[in-house]
């Protein structure tokens, strides 16, 4: 079989139509794959579709009714304890069963796993012995990655979390991260044989996501920020309040036995620094009071209005909760200034995370304000075009970012950022076609008997089109 026909199995629990991270990045890359290779794909989402793929769907074996009893009983704990490394384990006996009826129906030559959840990449690696097909593992969220999971159940947990991690690399023929210093960490304790086996592709963004989207803000008699997503820091902001003598034990309890790997404070992923920038702003400028606003989509936090009542920012703040993606994607495009908060790092330490928010950030023509920490998102970000960075509690350089751009909007001045070769090279066509080129380097191997030595970063190759 020829390089233009190679028969791929993809292992994506989450996928399209749902929007959380691995389920945008399994869809989106496999979209973009040569329009010859025949893609299927083993889902958990009965409603799982791309078009031109092969959709097989497996129910998972989830006790959901017990687990659900069991955190009724404020006993939650001991499923954290005891379902590892993630409740999808269930789905992992019948997806194996399917997937190898799948590789043996249609001669699958390759099995590519998208993570997370974390028992997908076992999945796989069973999938491997039973079949003898190679694999390739997509590390969308490392479980090890400080920034994304900085307590554990136990200690005991983290360093399962460790040797998982470590048996993917094993396993697989050619491992992907969307970070270097993640890949960095991983590598790091690997034996030197296996070096080989580390790619970096990142992230992206679609930009037939944001096609045929107005760009223009008409309203130049205001200037509105956006962010869209969750914020994870509101819970820092809530008033204190006496606690029970049961709830106080409850809560002993449910921290008895964790383990904290690095101290995060997610105080910064929140609207409250930025909201007090804008409120500075409007103090030195008072005629633009009413005329900037941060306004949130996609927020789940039940006492967010809360706290920025609390915090006298309901004026400046407004919060919305989830809206459909694409909705998402327009207030972006309409925005005159993004905003991306990350937790800071308390020890000084960079992060390995990257934000999906990043890429679709990009995908547009607006100028963004990012207050992140050092780190592998704040480094990506440092040469782009149109990008204020900030450090995430600095609300003096927000201030001025805000002031100096509302002048710009007031005077008829454009705020439209030029990132056409930024996009082309996030564009999910470029990471299908970067996937492409290793898969068809672990198959030669493969073919050849030959271990893999391909490169650490993959570079284009335009072999793909959309399916």
């Amino acid at each position: 079989m020829s390089d233009f026909q190679k028969k791929i199995l993809s292992i994506s629990q989450k996928f399209s139509p749902e929007t959380n991270p691995t389920a945008i990045r399994s869809s989106k890359t496999l979209k973009y794959l040569p329009a010859a290779w025949q893609v299927h794909v083993l889902s958990g989402n009965q409603d799982a579709a791309l078009e031109g793929a092969h959709i097989h769907f497996v129910r998972s074996w989830l006790p959901e009714k017990l687990l659900n009893f069991i955190r009724f009983i404020k006993l939650g704990k001991l499923l954290d304890w005891f379902v590892w490394p993630d409740e999808d384990i269930f789905w992992l006996l019948p997806a194996v069963v399917k997937g190898v009826k799948i590789i043996k129906t249609y001669n699958i030559d390759l099995i590519v796993v998208f993570l997370k959840p974390y028992s997908a990449g076992i999945i796989g690696i069973l999938l491997k012995w039973l079949t003898g097909k190679p694999l390739v593992i997509n590390v969308c969220e490392p479980s090890t990655c400080d920034d994304l999971y900085a307590v554990f159940p136990t200690k005991l947990h983290y360093y399962l979390n460790r040797w998982l991690e470590d048996m993917y690399v094993r396993q697989s023929d050619a491992i992907i991260y969307v970070s270097q210093l993640s890949l960095e960490h991983v590598r790091s304790r690997q034996t030197q044989e296996q070096y080989s086996k580390f790619h970096l592709i990142r992230g992206g963004a679609d930009p037939q996501d944001f096609r045929g989207m107005i760009g223009d803000n008409p309203d130049s008699d205001s200037f509105e920020i956006v962010f869209t997503g969750g914020m994870t820091g509101w819970e820092e902001f809530l008033q204190p309040q006496k606690q029970s003598l049961i709830k106080r034990l409850r809560h002993t309890w449910m921290n008895w036995g964790r383990y904290f790997k690095i101290s995060v404070n997610p105080a910064s992923s929140s609207p409250i620094f930025i909201g007090r920038a804008i409120k500075q702003v409007i103090d030195q400028n008072p005629s633009w009071r009413g005329k900037i606003k941060l306004k949130l989509y996609g927020n789940k936090f039940e006492s967010a209005l809360a706290v920025l009542e609390n915090q006298d920012l309901s004026d400046v703040v407004s919060v919305t909760g989830p809206i459909p993606y694409k909705d998402a994607l327009q207030k972006l495009q309409r925005a005159n200034l993004l905003f991306m908060p990350l937790p800071d790092r308390l020890d000084g330490t960079p992060g390995e995370r990257i934000s999906l928010k990043t890429y679709e950030y990009l995908m547009t023509d607006r100028p963004i304000l990012a207050a992140v920490p050092p780190g592998e998102n704040r480094s990506y970000l440092s040469d782009k075009p149109g990008v204020h960075l900030v450090n995430p509690f600095d609300v003096e350089a927000m201030a001025q970012v805000i002031e100096q751009l509302t002048i710009k909007h007031i005077a008829g001045e454009t705020l439209i950022v030029d990132r056409v070769e930024v996009q082309r090279k996030i564009s999910y066509s470029q990471r299908g076609d970067e996937l492409a080129a290793l898969m068809l380097d672990v198959l030669h191997r493969a073919d050849s008997g030959k271990s893999f030595s391909g490169p650490l970063i993959m570079e284009s190759t335009t072999i793909s089109s959309q399916r």
